[in-house]
């Protein structure tokens, strides 16, 4: 049974891996957006198809509610590869992959567009980017559960592993004075 989000997109990663067997190409989950920095560092790792889950459309307990995803295809070519080609190959086996993505609690994945987002920047580093955005369909029936049912007399479900945020203890220094802030959030 789906718990969280976080699985449902562990669940889309984990079938792209599943079906794109080159050990070669990275596949792996990504929080969301891409800075320059994190390009750089992760162009060590090329190629690579990192997906993110982007933004929640929540049709309540209906059928309405959509799921965005964005799949970043990341790819380092040689000197001999201007076009990038290596990377509209990549993406033209991505996209059938998306289009088959099956769950008992998702009913169709739809409007997957694929865009390079090239930058003069990225084409200094050999870099291209790919943003290949789909959306989910989820049932609603498995949204209604995420969240509820674990918690005392019918209360919200918190996952064990959530990190709380119990309080501040800081202190400023303005002009020659400090000035001292505590707080306690403890539960």
């Amino acid at each position: 049974m789906i718990q969280t989000y976080r699985e449902i997109r562990d669940s889309a990663v984990a079938q792209i891996q599943s079906a794109l067997t080159d050990k070669k190409i990275k596949i792996d989950a990504h929080p969301g957006r891409f800075t320059e920095n994190e390009i750089r560092r992760l162009a060590l790792q090329t190629p690579a198809i990192l997906t993110s889950l982007v933004k929640i459309d929540d049709g309540g307990e209906s059928d309405n509610t959509t799921l965005h995803f964005v799949s970043w295809v990341l790819y380092r070519a040689n000197n001999a590869d201007k076009l990038y080609n290596g990377a509209l190959d990549l993406v033209s086996v991505l996209i059938p992959v998306i289009r088959r993505l099956d769950a008992s609690w998702a009913y169709d994945v739809e409007d997957i567009e694929a865009e390079p987002l090239y930058t003069g920047t990225l084409d200094s580093m050999n870099v291209t980017l790919w943003a290949v955005s789909w959306n989910w369909k989820v049932r609603g029936t498995v949204l209604a559960e995420i969240g509820t049912g674990n918690g005392a007399e019918g209360g919200i479900y918190l996952p064990d592993n959530l990190e709380y945020f119990e309080g501040t203890d800081s202190s400023l220094v303005v002009g020659n004075q400090t000035v001292s802030d505590i707080t306690n959030l403890e539960v």
